[in-house]
């Protein structure tokens, strides 16, 4: 039997934890060996304990391998395991790498990759940012890599692909289970523009809180350099940063306002060290220059800009990217209510507001 296929039969096995896998391969040399050791070898390795054992055995007897892998070859799904020469290189040094993966697509080399991640409830300004460096990471070459979450991450994933860039997404869930399910597009644009959906997770898998920790380790792992948008104080995106940290991944912020929640989490990395996005294109040439590159001009989409009323333009230069009450900008105005109240109402239908909750306005990015 092909060793391939010894490499399905452990990464199938859910009686396993996806942590002692990588660590009974390392210790039995391959998934081949695992499988014919002898119950005492089993027992001898300290890596089993003794309820575990017999459903490690119990797996194995009953597990017909060759009809599995026929049944996984049928679907669009591929893996890859810490046993194949083309298992990314990243992976392979951090504490508790994944046995393997399962992936839909392509998987890309993560010779230059940059992982973007952030809020998903974020700011107008948020979504600027995560765009425009998803599209001059892509025009520039860069694998954008994020985990197709709300907010920023889908916005880095879809400015990657808005330039034909590559960008592959990691996942809290199987990577059959498009999370969330208003994604829908974007995970059939990642896999149709050359990249990859890839988790740790058995197809199928849930997208459970716990998942998501294990998950943000593979983000940083297959980066180069960690780049956070917006962050409250206990936002998961900071864990990311923490196994950056722990990686030896370069940091790299966009700052926010005091006092702004979605700033918090950012503004403390700086304090600690993080690197400071001050301007895209100076930090797309500074990436560049590790890899004795230039950079590439991001052509700006053409885009159909409205010509607004005098009294239209006043109240659209009042509003910011962050969200802004109406009675703020009634008082800033000084105008009648009900005036005011139309001409927001007109700026939003032409697209250049937007209400994000009750009564609270941004400028559309």
């Amino acid at each position: 039997m092909e060793n391939y296929l010894y490499e399905f039969w452990l990464l199938k096995n859910e009686d396993i934890s996806y942590g002692k896998k990588a660590k009974l391969v390392d210790y039995f040399y391959d998934s081949y060996n695992l499988y014919h050791a002898s119950k005492s070898e089993l027992i001898n390795s300290n890596l089993f304990e003794p309820a575990n054992l017999e459903a490690f055995l119990a797996n194995k007897a009953k597990f017909d391998i060759e009809s599995e892998y026929e049944l996984f070859a049928s679907t669009p799904f591929s893996y890859i395991t810490i046993e194949n020469p083309a298992y990314p290189s990243k992976l392979k040094n951090i504490y508790d790498p994944p046995y393997g993966l399962f992936y839909i697509g392509k998987l890309p080399s993560f010779y230059k990759t940059v992982s973007i991640v952030g809020a998903r409830r974020c700011s107008a300004y948020g979504k600027r940012m995560a765009l425009e460096l998803g599209e001059k990471l892509g025009t520039n070459g860069f694998t954008v890599i994020s985990g197709m979450a709300r907010g920023i991450d889908s916005y880095a994933h879809r400015g990657c692909l808005d330039k034909n860039g590559i960008t592959a997404a990691v996942l809290g869930s199987g990577c059959d289970v498009i999370y969330p399910t208003d994604n829908r597009q974007l995970y059939s644009d990642i896999i149709s523009g050359g990249g990859a959906v890839i988790s740790e997770y058995q197809i199928g898998t849930s997208p459970v809180a716990m998942n998501f920790p294990r998950r943000n380790r593979i983000v940083s792992a297959l980066s180069d350099v960690v780049i956070v948008i917006e962050a409250r104080d206990k936002s998961g995106s900071l864990i990311t940063a923490d196994f950056a940290l722990e990686h030896g991944k370069d940091i790299y912020v966009t700052p926010g306002r005091i006092g702004d929640s979605l700033s918090l989490g950012t503004n403390r990395l700086i304090s600690q060290g993080a690197g400071v996005i001050y301007d895209t294109d100076a930090f797309v040439g500074e990436m560049l220059e590790r890899y004795g590159e230039k950079a590439n001009a991001v052509t700006k989409s053409s885009s159909n800009k409205c010509i607004l009323s005098p009294e239209q333009k006043k109240v659209y230069d009042l509003f910011d990217d962050y969200p802004k009450s109406i009675s703020t900008v009634l008082e800033e105005s000084g105008m009648d209510y009900l005036k005011l109240l139309s001409l927001v109402f007109s700026l939003e239908k032409l697209g250049m507001l937007a209400e994000v909750f009750k009564n609270n306005y941004t400028k559309v990015a």
